[in-house]
């Protein structure tokens, strides 16, 4: 009977354990269901529920009176923040332990708390509370960037496709060009309307950094609009995977491999390790440099130029992101030519010093801020008598060595040229010494992808033009806001030639060799935007012969080098001739080899070599 009974006992627990093992198994099953469901559900409705809440937006500052309240589409508005809200909430949940440190944690809750107090603000305006103005703005700007952060969410889905990081690049400026031609095509973005043509030529100029204008920016666009072109000078300065990378990583809390070899492709960086450190720098020296420049400028105006101290700050803050972007747009109708501007020589060299530091390159920025720091803090440990640290060879690269001699040789070539070329033309305008070099300065700085112009450029001698082209050619320095075919690489192509004509075998400076890879890279650029120009040139000159040939090659150099100068031809070129400097815009931004990688797939290494022959040159 104690065998029956226990053999009883011993199937019943077997039985039990099976079906605990079964329950356990259901649940788990039930579970993962749940979080499958959970997940299809908020990847389909956090896009959809954006996109609609951000048409909301678009329809209200694009086509309705800023103080005109419709309470249907307020509510309706409301609604779908209330829902995303609690999509957001739910994935927020559902993969609170997938985020990688608290800070990705904060971020995304202070997201959702965003999109409750946007609700909140929206029933506050249906209540027609106080501060009507000043909700409204908060809402744009919540809006705005509610916008941007969930769109970083699909960059970081795009990353994990791998991608050509330089299709990427050049793909991101393209879709921020459409986006911005839309936006300037909205009734409440201009005064009287504006062509499809015009309003993509524009956004891509200000994508681009380049400032060539079809319609006075003055006059053509209302305030709004002129706030749509500064956001697209600010994105296109500095690359819009730069927001969006930074965005994702902290909605995330980290980045892959992948996302840093994209994100180091794009920033000119020599590291992976640290790419986002890299970008957090970017945006803040940019965000310094500029909120400086606008206080310099602002401080340079005085009372009679504007009416009230806001239009000087719209002024003043417009012209510093232009400026430290290399955008060269402006406010004025005729730029800083316009009267009260032309001898506010002030204003001029503060602008001057912000496309310098715009034109240097980030990483030479750095490189040089890490100099600088290293000297400081040797020289205070000297006096304090404190051993100084390890001594760091070549802290200032070769790289960023070449870009400032070359900017530095080109600026006062520029500055000579321009003091004696113009002293019986443009600078008879400035009769005082400091006026004359005020103007010879600026006029040595512009054509290096600035486009400002303090004088009027159709009246410039032909020798001065011709020392433009050259100018506008070269550009600016690499990993900056400006274009053309950089410092670095003209620098490096005349001393490969200097090594050619001293029969040399290796091409060396600054006690460095640099590499036969770098060479090729210099020529190969040199080559592609010398074809790039002759197309332009023979595109243009299709329907606006005209124009001239001197005029259409200025054209085309301004538009490659993202300059923005022009000799009075840009308004008047046929539709088919404002389409292609367009595209020459923004390959003159990406770059010819990157747009060109961007397109072609790389062949796979070999392992043979040909015989090797010299060829008849």
């Amino acid at each position: 009977m104690t065998k029956i009974s226990r053999l009883i006992l011993r199937r019943f627990s077997h039985i039990r354990s099976y079906l605990n093992s079964f329950k356990k198994h259901e649940v788990e099953n039930a579970v993962e269901t749940f979080r499958d469901v959970a997940g299809i559900t908020y990847a389909i409705a956090i896009p959809f529920l954006t996109i609609i809440a951000f048409g909301c937006l678009i329809y209200d500052i694009g086509y309705t009176d800023f103080y005109t309240q419709k309470v249907w589409f307020y509510s309706f508005w409301g609604w779908c923040y209330f829902f995303l809200a609690i999509v957001l909430l739910l994935r927020f949940v559902l993969t609170f332990s997938d985020l990688s440190n608290w800070r990705a944690r904060v971020f995304n809750g202070l997201i959702i708390l965003l999109i409750f107090y946007l609700q909140y603000i929206l029933r506050s305006i249906l209540q027609l509370s106080d501060g009507f103005f000043s909700l409204k703005l908060t809402l744009y700007v919540g809006s705005i960037f509610l916008f941007i952060v969930e769109g970083s969410n699909v960059l970081k889905g795009i990353y994990q496709r791998k991608i050509n990081p330089a299709l990427l690049f050049v793909g991101s400026f393209f879709l921020v060009i459409m986006a911005g031609a839309f936006l300037l095509m909205l009734p409440n973005a201009t005064t009287r309307g504006i062509t499809p043509i015009d309003a993509w030529f524009t956004s891509a100029s200000a994508v681009c950094v380049t400032g060539l204008i079809v319609v006075d920016t003055a006059t053509a666009f209302t305030t709004f609009g002129k706030f749509i072109i500064l956001i697209l000078i600010q994105i296109g300065g500095l690359g819009i995977m730069t927001f969006a990378g930074l965005l994702a990583y902290l909605s995330v809390g980290s980045v892959s491999f992948a996302n840093q070899i994209a994100l180091k492709d794009m920033l000119s960086s020599d590291r992976v390790g640290n790419v986002i450190g890299v970008v957090t720098r970017v945006i803040i020296v940019t965000i310094t440099f500029e909120a400086i420049g606008a206080a310099l400028i602002y401080s340079t105006l005085d009372d009679t130029f504007l009416a009230s101290k806001s239009d000087r700050l719209i002024f003043s803050v417009f012209h510093s992101i232009s400026a430290f972007c290399n955008a060269g747009f402006s406010t004025l109708t005729n730029g800083l030519y316009e009267f009260p501007v032309r001898f506010n020589y002030s204003l001029q060299m503060t602008i001057a010093a912000l496309i310098v530091l715009g034109g240097m390159g980030f990483p030479i920025v750095f490189n040089l801020y890490l100099l600088i720091r290293t000297r400081i803090t040797n020289i205070v440990r000297r006096l304090l008598k404190i051993p100084p640290k390890e001594h760091v060879a070549h802290i200032l690269h070769t790289s960023s060595r070449l870009a400032l001699t070359t900017s530095l040789i080109l600026l006062t070539s520029g500055f000579i040229a321009y003091s004696i070329l113009e002293n019986n033309a443009s600078l008879q305008q400035h009769p005082t010494l400091i006026g004359k070099i005020a103007t010879s300065f600026f006029g040595a700085v512009t054509p290096r992808t600035a486009g400002f112009n303090t004088v009027d450029l159709t009246l410039l001698t032909l020798p001065t033009v011709m020392v433009y082209l050259l100018l506008m050619y070269i550009g600016a320095s690499p990993g900056s806001t400006g274009g053309g075919i950089k410092t670095t690489v003209a620098a490096v192509a005349f001393l490969n030639m200097k090594t050619i004509i001293l029969g040399k075998s290796r091409t060396e400076v600054f006690r460095t060799q640099i590499s036969n890879e770098s060479t090729n890279r210099a020529f190969a650029i040199i080559l592609s935007s010398l074809l790039i120009l002759g197309l332009t040139v023979l595109l243009i000159s299709f329907n606006d012969s005209d124009k001239g040939l001197l005029k259409i090659a200025f054209e085309s150099f301004s538009a490659f080098s993202t300059v923005g100068l022009s000799l009075g031809i840009t308004a008047d070129l046929s539709a088919f001739s404002k389409l292609v400097l367009s595209l020459v815009m923004l390959i003159g931004r990406v770059g010819t080899l990157t747009m060109l990688i961007a397109f072609v797939t790389p062949n796979k290494e070999k392992y043979y070599r040909y015989p090797t022959e010299d060829v008849l040159l």
